[in-house]
């Protein structure tokens, strides 16, 4: 659009002033040798270190101490048991006594100390112990998952705290240059008879451009730097990865582990565990009246035989459990993989995206250079809206790139889920895209 017509307005010759104001701070930016906006993917690596969330040493402190009382608490059967018993007989002088005078008594105090051997601690001891503790691992791997979640939750906020930081800093740059050049428009309409079309559209893209800054929780400054960044591309060791995955993921682990309980659980079972063994002491004393007071000890060997195939039917149930749980663990397996790859499949396209987005930035870059070198040499008046539009194509490439690299960054943090005692960081390499 040519300001000619309107060069002696002083309310066009103040635009005028404003948008030459404006062409040159933007050229300051954009040709900046702080390169500040550079460091827009070095983030990656320290935000995933610093949020891989280390373990709650408390919770897993309280958890191995109940796995210990719980093992001491078995320990501790002993097997022994202490029963006794006293009766006094109703029917010493009613003459219904069955007994001979010198078995005859009329009161009697029993003690017994009985040893049920497969009921105590000694019985399968190492099994059972080692069943506590499997099942402490399942617990302890069940915190961890939470912790996992907790720990992508944080990465993604550190990356849209750094998303955001940027995109509010060039959205701003862009707003400016939106008002501008409504202002002009609105001047132009007023002044030069033109189409209200332009003018339409320029307040829907800077309607538009506030409520995405309005959807940004913290304000952020312009950006002081706008020249075209030096940008990473995430490569990720895939092999390595799906390896570790297959041998750390918590679910699978978890899956690995209540095969190994079910396992055990089928160890321990068995007829044995149904049967009682007891030898036993028993000590009787007898009050008479007719007769001394008289005592005896007694030892011997109680037992209990269970006729039935329950245990047999319990192992059998126990096996097909596992045999269940080794298919599920394959299915998992594979869904696990897919999901992986997806992920994968689409940090590499994001990748491709930034690099599409950076390499045209530089050409923008460059167009722009050149432009200005024209408006330099130029004879009269030219358009300084399609100008500050040039200037609004290259912001949006960069907002763009800024949020593949967000994207990416996330898509990263969403496979730190997958892994259990390794930072995602040890699995990825950064190649350097310099302009």
């Amino acid at each position: 659009m040519n300001y000619a017509s309107a060069q002696y307005g002083k309310e066009g010759q103040e635009l005028l002033c404003r948008f030459e104001r404006r062409f040159s701070e933007l050229d300051s930016l954009i040709y900046s040798v702080q390169r500040n906006l550079s460091g827009t993917q070095g983030g990656l690596c320290p935000a995933a270190v610093r949020f891989s969330s280390e373990p709650d040493s408390g919770l897993f402190s309280a958890l191995d101490k109940r796995v210990d009382a719980e093992i001491k608490a078995f320990k501790s059967r002993t097997g022994l048991q202490i029963t006794g018993q006293t009766h006094y007989r109703l029917d010493d002088g009613l003459g219904m006594d069955e007994d001979d005078a010198q078995s005859r008594y009329n009161g009697k105090v029993q003690a017994e100390l009985r040893w049920s051997v497969l009921q105590s601690s000694l019985f399968k001891r190492k099994g059972k112990i080692n069943e506590i503790r499997i099942k402490g691992e399942i617990d302890r791997l069940a915190y961890e998952k939470d912790r996992l979640g907790m720990s992508v939750i944080r990465q993604k906020e550190y990356f849209r705290q750094q998303h955001d930081s940027l995109l509010c800093g060039i959205l701003r740059h862009r707003i400016d240059n939106l008002s501008l050049l409504g202002a002009a428009h609105d001047y132009l309409l007023r002044n030069e008879n033109i189409s209200s079309d332009e003018l339409l559209s320029i307040l829907n893209e800077k309607a538009e451009a506030e409520r995405k800054l309005m959807s940004v929780v913290n304000r952020y400054p312009l950006s002081p730097d706008l020249s075209c960044p030096v940008i990473h591309i995430v490569r990720i060791d895939t092999a390595r990865l799906l390896q570790h995955v297959r041998d750390k993921q918590v679910e699978l682990k978890a899956l690995d582990l209540r095969m190994s309980l079910l396992a055990q659980q089928e160890s321990n079972t068995g007829y044995w565990n149904k049967v009682d063994v007891a030898p036993f002491v028993r000590y009787s004393y007898y009050t008479r009246t007719a007769l001394p007071h008289s005592s005896n000890v007694d030892a011997g060997v109680s037992f209990k035989l269970p006729i039935s195939t329950e245990s047999k039917r319990e192992r059998q149930s126990i096996r097909a459990e596992r045999e269940l749980l080794a298919k599920e663990q394959d299915h998992f397996l594979t869904q696990v993989y897919d999901e992986v790859h997806f992920i994968l499949d689409d940090i590499e396209r994001l990748n491709l995206s930034i690099t599409g987005e950076h390499q045209r930035s530089k050409e923008l870059r460059d167009y722009l250079m050149k432009r200005k070198e024209a408006y330099s040499n130029r004879i009269g008046e030219y358009s300084r809206l399609a100008r500050m539009k040039e200037y609004n194509s290259y912001l949006m490439c960069l907002e763009k790139m800024i949020e593949y690299q967000y994207q990416r960054d996330c898509q990263i943090a969403n496979l730190t889920r997958y892994l259990t005692d390794e930072p995602i960081v040890r699995f990825c390499y950064e190649e350097k895209i310099m302009n």
